[in-house]
């Protein structure tokens, strides 16, 4: 039995699959139900074209009862795979089980040529780069390799290779499946009518080393190539996990009910999904011998925070007593706002000191570790006395667990780093548990911008590769020499729907909590309010704490207490004049700091609490960000980098 997805207005996600044995035995309604899906999903219900029947025909029915003959037919075969608007339809997107454990996927690009011809500018330059279009008679490096000249069409194409190299990128790009490295991912090209001998040099040229393509002539080698990358298994394991893991672009406020209740877009990827079965483990069994105090650490963007929704529901999905605390209030009441029902399960620390007895609670959930004070908070600039912060923590509940990046501590007070934290637990005679989670996936799951803004900010940059010819990267990083320039980008993205904030460091003064008084003033003939208090009446705009997630946020700039623990589409960061780039290092200027981190007297951890300030302000957006800086050499590094310019 098949399964398809339709709709209207747009193309709408467009899958059709079924296990290649039963594709084998009931070809005639295959191909119905494919077309059927396909008319669903054209934005004004179209039919395909007879070509594309003909490929869904024979090519599909080729490779299934390729996988069937190999004893291989409960491997999924999903045909024009597309999860995104943006995404050009994938022929065939092979789910199964690899020889070598784990699962693995194979995109083919499937072709009905008959004929096709080396590359060859006399027989016409369409399709052919601008240079060789301009030309005549010659062809570059890259068209003598990426492309072939069809008879048919009468112009040259892309080789099929680099069009399976395309479509692996698009999967990347919009599948989370693919972040986890212990997937097998692979593809091929298969031309199973181009039986002509004149034609078979195209096997033979690789554009993509990885990328095979077969033609007619070559059925062993296609199924040695499915026998490397399956094995047979009755499950669909892999199959479910395709349609289910696509990489999403919500924010994470905006899912927090669901992420909570357990049907979010979100997914678990790796060591994210091994800490979330391995604390759940330790909340459902009876406690023996030491507490186990569990320290899940990475740096911003890796996923703590949606670890931590994901464990609270899970908690009290399976009826235990589970609450969250922070040591963000903006990220703590976001969350609390958006888990409608359950106020009860976010209380403050100080609450937790003062209610709960010991060992009372299943799970305790403490995020943003690093922003704890020594001892729970009374009020914005009082501690109560007595125990300290990680003491309430471990001492209330039978699994206590902490979230922490040392490299977001911003402020005196902050003094929990991962290590002094982990020291306080073998204080409290507890065994501590360390998770560490290795890869961000905020940046649409761009590692390259993580990188590039930990060395960037640690005074080691590195150049900024957007497209390194293999893996175009998805995420958008520019500069600017304007802070007007980066306001009228930033509304560009508001107006089509988008989130977008500014934010800056703290280098002026906050005269009022109204969000009115222009305070920040960059450069002359523009300047902005901070985000408002809480406790302001100004209409129209957001209470500190919400500046990230209600509307009329964009109207005032954010600073690192309103920005901390959450995250919008895109993002402006205004650099100011208490760090700025001397030629080989950073330079600290305590004398433009307007926040608590003056009181860091240490100049070398001054240095280190600025950087990761504005380390917070530059990775709280999932799709770009904008960098622009009071001080000419930091705007000659972003140029010198290669960050484009707006």
């Amino acid at each position: 039995m098949g399964g398809f997805m339709a709709g209207g207005g747009t193309w709408a996600d467009l899958e059709v699959f079924w296990p290649a044995d039963e594709m084998v035995r009931n070809p005639d309604r295959v191909v119905p139900e494919i077309i059927k899906c396909y008319e669903g999903a054209h934005p004004n219900g179209r039919q395909p074209s007879a070509g594309d029947v003909d490929s869904w025909r024979e090519s599909v029915y080729e490779v299934a009862t390729a996988l069937t003959n190999l004893g291989l037919g409960q491997v999924y075969v999903f045909v024009e795979y597309r999860v995104q608007q943006a995404m050009n339809p994938i022929d065939v997107v092979l789910a199964g089980t690899h020889p070598e454990g784990g699962h693995s996927y194979v995109a083919l690009e499937l072709k009905q040529w008959r004929t096709v011809m080396r590359p060859d500018p006399s027989q016409g330059t369409g399709g052919l780069c601008t240079a060789c279009r301009g030309d005549a008679g010659t062809l570059c490096g890259e068209c003598a390799l990426d492309r072939v000249y069809m008879p048919d069409y009468g112009r040259h194409k892309k080789h099929p290779a680099v069009q399976v190299m395309d479509n692996l990128n698009a999967l990347k790009l919009h599948h989370s499946m693919f972040d986890d490295r212990y997937v097998h991912l692979a593809g091929a090209a298969y031309l199973h009518n181009l039986k002509d001998p004149a034609s078979q040099w195209i096997g033979r040229v690789k554009p993509v080393a990885d990328i095979p393509t077969f033609t007619a002539r070559q059925p062993a080698d296609l199924r040695a190539f499915l026998k490397a990358r399956f094995e047979p298994a009755a499950d669909a394991v892999a199959a479910q996990a395709l349609l289910d893991r696509r990489r999403t672009t919500a924010l994470l406020t905006s899912e927090a009910g669901a992420i909570v209740n357990g049907h979010t877009q979100f997914s678990l990827v790796e060591k994210q999904l091994e800490a979330v079965n391995n604390i759940m483990d330790a909340v459902r069994s009876p406690s023996r011998g030491a507490k186990k105090v569990f320290v899940v650490s990475g740096r911003a963007g890796t996923g703590k925070s949606l670890l931590a929704l994901t464990l609270l529901g899970q908690a009290h999905r399976g009826g235990y007593d589970a609450k969250f605390v922070s040591g963000g209030i903006a990220s703590r009441e976001n969350f609390k706002r958006g888990v409608r029902g359950m106020g009860k399960a976010f209380p403050t620390l100080n609450k937790v000191a003062d209610d709960v007895a010991a060992d009372e609670l299943d799970l305790l959930l403490c995020d943003e570790a690093h922003r704890l004070t020594e001892r729970p908070q009374t009020g914005s600039f009082s501690m109560r006395p007595g125990e300290s912060s990680v003491s309430v923590i471990v001492t209330r509940a039978r699994v206590p667990v902490f979230f922490v990046d040392g490299d977001q501590r911003l402020f005196a007070e902050e003094i929990w780093s991962e290590q002094e934290l982990i020291d306080a637990i073998y204080e409290l005679r507890a065994e501590v548990v360390p998770i560490r989670l290795d890869r961000a996936y905020r940046a649409v799951g761009s590692s390259t911008y993580d990188e590039w803004v930990k060395r960037f900010l640690t005074g080691d940059p590195v150049p900024w590769r957007a497209d390194d010819g293999q893996e175009p990267e998805p995420f958008e990083l520019y500069y600017t020499d304007s802070a007007a320039r980066m306001e009228a980008f930033l509304q560009s993205k508001l107006d089509a729907e988008s989130s977008a904030r500014m934010s800056a460091g703290m280098c002026w003064e906050w005269t009022d909590d109204t969000g009115t008084a222009p305070d920040v003033a960059p450069e002359e003939g523009w300047a902005r309010p901070w985000n408002a208090g809480d406790s302001h009446r100004t209409p129209g705009v957001p209470k500190r704490r919400f500046w990230a997630t209600d509307p009329g946020g964009f109207g005032q700039i954010g600073c690192v207490h309103t920005a901390q623990g959450l995250e919008y589409e895109w993002g402006g960061v205004i650099m100011g004049a208490d760090l700025t780039w001397a030629g080989d290092a950073w330079v600290v200027d305590r004398e433009h700091v307007r926040s608590k981190a003056r009181r860091v007297s240490s100049d070398k951890d001054l240095l280190e609490r600025i950087r990761n300030a504005y380390g917070v302000l530059m990775t709280r957006s999932i799709r770009g960000t904008v960098l622009y800086s009071v001080d000419p050499g930091t705007t000659r590094l972003f140029a010198d980098l290669g960050v484009p310019r707006l």
